[in-house]
């Protein structure tokens, strides 16, 4: 399976501060109308412990026949939280041609923690954001905007939460429109016996 890596670098500014960001990026590439793209927590690797996000990726791939695009999710400051998220979408956009063949692909997004909740805010701004599976979404981060970006997005969406994660109340707040999972004893990263449940959530994209 073809892999291209890459490393994306910008310069992220706020209040006349500027800091130089960089995100490492991994493309399964295939010949695809979807894309699937695979955003970690807050810190997350490109890989994932164990490679968990690697193993997903693949499965992906063979499983569902679309392409995937695997990011990292450095911190950049409290500030921007958007900008690994925006950066991701903005990639897959602007060389769909290139990676997958295609003038203009559906967007499809796993994503987990905070990087879970970011992706609720914004999902409703991209029209072709299809499909959202979010994992553990962070509920301090902004609990508003989670809510009030799932309120704007019409498009599907499925919520995963492991019974021992620290924001598991939150789903009674989520809206009924969208699919919620509930995983018994798993915590925040799925530890243990739990990783290949986390690798298989892939599998929802399917449902």
């Amino acid at each position: 399976m073809l892999v291209l890596e890459e490393k994306l670098t910008w310069i992220s500014s706020h209040n006349n501060v500027s800091v130089d960001v960089f995100m490492n990026v991994r493309v399964h590439q295939l010949d695809s109308d979807t894309v699937v793209i695979i955003l970690p927590g807050v810190d997350g690797s490109v890989d994932g412990y164990q490679d968990k996000y690697i193993r997903m990726a693949e499965k992906i791939v063979m499983n569902q026949q679309k392409a995937v695009v695997r990011v990292s999710n450095d911190f950049i400051t409290s500030f921007h939280w958007e900008d690994n998220f925006r950066q991701a979408i903005d990639y897959v956009n602007n060389n769909s041609q290139k990676l997958f063949n295609k003038d203009r692909v559906n967007i499809e997004v796993i994503s987990h923690s905070a990087g879970a909740s970011v992706a609720a805010w914004l999902a409703w701004e991209y029209p072709n954001i299809t499909q959202l599976v979010l994992i553990n979404t962070a509920a301090k981060l902004q609990p508003e905007r989670i809510l009030g970006g799932l309120g704007k997005y019409k498009n599907k969406a499925q919520l995963v939460y492991g019974s021992e994660d620290p924001s598991i109340d939150f789903i009674q707040e989520l809206p009924s429109t969208f699919e919620v999972h509930t995983v018994q004893n798993a915590d925040l990263y799925f530890s243990g016996d739990h990783l290949e449940t986390f690798i298989n959530l892939g599998d929802l994209l399917n449902q």
